[in-house]
């Protein structure tokens, strides 16, 4: 029996996605976390599972934790008996500890204080084995007062002793981020901002420093101008950390830097971020580096000195890496297609093969979504090649040029704006794409430039940019997927979520300003910004985001006469595009749906309002959805399966096949 919409929905959204990876300190075990995806939630609470599978051996995958507590960020012990992880098994959404489970007799039991409140941000076992160091912010005092820089709740670092469970602290009056052991199990190396501040680290810089293993003395080796991830400590008394390219950048490439000692607080990048990405690395107990590298629409996992240890065309999800006792490289990744679920495969390196361990998307095990199809194309000014996909619905045949025809196609524009889509299953957000895919509608995702893959020059060109060259490429590739014979340039759909719903707001505005003789019939605009000065204001990215993207100008310090950013806000081009469908005899701005969180921080709900207000006045067409309590990522479930119902609806009134057989 054919399910409906709604229960294909349901059913794409309680996927089990594979998260944190990690291989068993002999590399025979895998053991890893499964949550919905962006960890969204069907009750009250988000949950989390823990799998352990045989590296190697095809669906070996079971469950370890029983999937109804937030169980995740599993680790090995040293010694590969047990494994600890961070849960809120004490009181759902509310109590976190450190848990270590024995996985010879299945014994749990918490290392830290069950009714602490204060969520652990990460943590890692001491080479010994004996200890673990965690980070969790201090606790809350009680009061509700908001007095800015009074109420700061500082990360601290922290050390329990697996035996005592006594759990002692860094004194330190800085926000720590990150931490890693010495290979030696000597000192721990930390990162930490002046304050909690979210945007702290972008404005301020990072600090990178080492402590005693008694957490007495500490050393600071480095100030990095921006913030940093994955901080590691590799062979040669050297730490490794992921940040921004060039330094201090977010919207550049991303690359591996590398710091040390000899009191110079000097810093190098030493890998990626030039023509590609580093997405994050790990370090085996070896103290080997392995990076995850995006490489236009491939992804990698690479060591330090450029060598591919993998190599493919797909999202790769999570990952994990290291040497068994022959020498031989083990690989554990989490990866998925248009058509394939996120799944974890295993390979080693003395015969090459990925055998799959787990059966997470069983259910869709017998259907085909659709076909991938990679496009590229010049860039309009001739400066760079970019690139697209192109998925195909199953019910549609491209199997040859001629036998195809061109398809009712959704424009569906990435967020970030340094991120990228590649061949996934999930490629768009809120499993937007299948769904789409199962109604029949082709669907275009373009990588325009200030996507990630690419490296500096690439995402530089969205730093002071917005507006120009993003939405060139936008308009570049839908000509090409209608010139490709893959879109119909009478039925195209444009929509975007955060930076994506921006751009779509400005395709509406400018609709058909190009010379390419098409239109966009309808939009959708998701988590969107219509106004950009007011992003400075509400965005609790203001600060940083907001001047890096625009080219430094915030109200703040711009002169009065200055409109910069008039020219990217879409709610300033409406009564062009107003005057110019009087003069065209043709509406310009095409039916809007407007879909928003109502508790978005990123991107306040009032660039929904000021949005539909705008629409309003001028008598056309929208629909607004305001979801109450939602953020910028929506976290419960029934209103995953709204929005995905709302938009196919969307997409069949506009560009649906009986629009046009009428």
């Amino acid at each position: 029996m054919a399910q409906s919409n709604e229960q294909l929905l349901q059913s794409l959204c309680d996927l089990e996605i594979p998260k944190t990876i990690r291989l068993s300190p002999d590399r025979k075990k895998v053991l890893y976390s499964t949550e919905l995806s962006w960890c969204h939630k069907k009750g009250k609470f988000a949950v989390s599972t823990l799998w352990l599978a045989t590296a190697n051996c095809a669906n070996s995958s079971t469950q370890l934790t029983q999937g109804v507590f937030r169980d995740q960020a599993p680790a090995w012990s040293p010694d590969g008996k047990t494994i600890a992880f961070i849960s809120d098994r004490a009181e759902a959404g509310t109590k976190w500890a450190l848990y270590i489970q024995t996985l010879e007799n299945g014994d749990l039991s918490p290392i830290t204080p069950v009714e602490n409140a204060s969520f652990i941000k990460t943590f890692a076992f001491s080479p010994d084995g004996a200890e673990i160091a965690f980070l969790s912010a201090d606790e809350e005092d009680g009061g509700g007062l908001k007095a800015w820089g009074e109420d700061w709740r500082f990360t601290r670092l922290r050390i329990v002793n697996l035996s005592t469970k006594q759990v002692r602290n860094l004194k330190l009056d800085r926000d720590v981020k990150d931490l890693c052991w010495s290979l030696d199990g000597a000192r721990i190396g930390f990162s930490s901002c002046q304050t909690p501040d979210n945007e702290e680290c972008h404005l301020t810089g990072t600090r990178i420093s080492v402590v005693d293993a008694d957490l007495v003395s500490v050393e600071d080796l480095c100030h990095f101008p921006g913030m940093t991830v994955d901080l590691k400590w590799a062979v040669g008394e050297n730490l490794y950390f992921c940040a921004g390219v060039p330094a201090g950048k977010m919207f550049g490439g991303y690359g591996v830097y590398r710091t040390g000692f000899g009191g110079d607080s000097s810093y190098e990048c030493v890998s990626h971020g030039i023509e590609d990405d580093s997405l994050g690395i790990t370090c085996d107990g070896n103290g080997t580096v392995y990076i995850n590298v995006q490489h236009r629409l491939e992804s990698r996992v690479c060591l330090l000195d450029g060598t591919v240890l993998y190599s493919k065309k797909e999202e790769l999800e999570a990952f994990d890496a290291g040497t068994d006792i022959d020498g031989n490289f083990v690989l554990a990744v989490a990866t998925s297609n248009i058509t394939q679920p996120v799944e974890v495969f295993t390979m080693t390196s003395s015969d090459g093969l990925m055998i799959q361990i787990s059966n997470h998307g069983k259910t869709f095990a017998d259907r085909q979504f659709g076909t991938c199809n990679f496009l590229t194309q010049m860039s309009s000014d001739g400066e760079v090649e970019l690139d697209a996909l192109y998925l195909t619905p199953a019910s549609a045949s491209a199997s040859t040029n001629t036998n195809k025809h061109p398809l009712p196609t959704a424009v569906l524009i990435h967020g970030g704006p340094n991120t990228r889509l590649t061949n996934a299953f999930n490629t768009y957000y809120y499993m937007l794409t299948p769904y789409l895919l199962s109604l029949g509608f082709g669907v275009l995702l373009p990588n325009y430039r200030g996507s990630s893959g690419r490296g500096q020059h690439f995402a530089s060109y969205s730093i002071g940019g917005l507006g120009i060259h993003d939405y060139a490429d936008i308009i570049t590739l839908t000509q090409c997927a209608i010139d490709g014979g893959y879109a119909d340039k009478n039925r195209l759909l444009i929509g975007g979520w955060s930076q994506g719903g921006f751009l779509s707001n400005l395709c509406s505005v400018r609709n058909g300003s190009h010379d390419g003789g098409w239109r966009f019939k309808a939009a959708i605009s998701g988590a969107s910004i219509s106004d950009i000065d007011s992003m400075a204001l509400t965005s609790d990215f203001g600060s940083s985001f907001e001047p890096e993207l625009s080219r430094g100008g915030v109200m703040w310090n711009m002169d009065v006469s200055d409109t910069r950013n008039r020219s990217a806000s879409a709610l300033w081009g409406f009564k062009d595009a107003m005057a110019r469908a009087e003069v065209e005899g043709v509406p310009v701005i095409p039916p809007m749906l407007i879909l928003h969180g109502e508790a978005d921080a990123r991107c306040h709900v009032s660039q929904a309002w000021g949005l539909r207000r705008a629409l309003q006045s001028y008598g056309l067409p929208f629909e607004l959805v305001i979801y109450p309590g939602q953020g910028h990522c929506f976290g419960d479930q029934k209103y995953w399966v709204d929005m995905g119902l709302r938009v196919g609806r969307w997409c069949e009134k506009y560009i649906g096949m009986d629009v046009y057989t009428k």
